[in-house]
């Protein structure tokens, strides 16, 4: 009952925080299933023009998703190391003129731990992002496509593995998945007739080392998905 009390008291301080800021044209609302968040966004021509994240520390302002769209959204339950129970609330925004543009947006949130952790950056969708995401993964460990602002369909990207731990977010090279990918990077770039370019050449490259644990703390300097803060209470 108290937790019912919390959530609703913090759902009507968010919406009050974006109405009495401006007139808002339009509002939704997002929730996530078994976690204490909400996201409330305010829209104007159709783009979000400011966000809040709702949490038992308080809100936060999340001003990377501003002129996105909201296109899709993911809870996933998972457990760290020695039993602790995680969940990822993965929410991806599209730029209304450029669909291929993704901001994804990822929230942790460790229950045991009491923690949230906010991380969020620029990713593609194009056919080489839509044929790796076919790939199982190990529990915990999820895909991040990174962005290539002169890329297109069939250009390939770099891919971080990235893990739910106790502590939060890490880029964790998993070998045996990477030795996965390279194949099915070669194959795709050969299909494409992009296998001779040399971006994809350095991005096969850089899959290699990571699939040999090799050049990591180098490679890490890459992933543009980056943490924008961390609470707890």
């Amino acid at each position: 009952m108290k937790r019912r009390f919390f959530c609703d008291k913090l759902l009507f301080s968010l919406i009050l925080l974006l109405l009495t800021s401006r007139i808002a044209s339009a509002m939704s609302i997002v929730t996530a299933k078994k976690c204490p968040i909400y996201l409330v966004m305010e829209e104007k021509d159709g783009t979000i023009s400011q966000a809040y994240l709702g949490t038992p520390a308080g809100s936060h302002q999340i001003k990377s998703i501003e002129g996105y769209v909201l296109k899709q959204q993911e809870m996933v339950n998972t457990k760290a190391n020695k039993g602790t129970r995680c969940f990822l609330w993965k929410l991806g925004f599209a730029k209304p003129d450029n669909p291929a543009e993704l901001m994804q947006l990822w929230i942790a949130y460790i229950q045991e731990k009491k923690i949230i952790e906010v991380a969020s950056g620029k990713s593609r969708r194009n056919e080489w992002s839509r044929a790796i995401l076919q790939l199982p993964l190990p529990e915990g460990v999820f895909l991040f496509i990174s962005y290539e602002p002169d890329g297109d369909e069939t250009s390939l990207s770099n891919i971080f593995t990235i893990t739910l731990t106790k502590k939060g977010l890490t880029f964790t090279p998993v070998t045996e998945l990477y030795q996965q990918l390279i194949p099915l990077a070669i194959t795709f770039a050969q299909s494409k007739g992009i296998f001779e370019n040399e971006r994809t050449q350095k991005t096969i490259g850089t899959l290699t080392q990571l699939a040999q644990g090799e050049n990591v703390d180098n490679i890490a300097k890459m992933l543009n998905l980056k943490k924008e803060f961390k609470i707890t209470w």
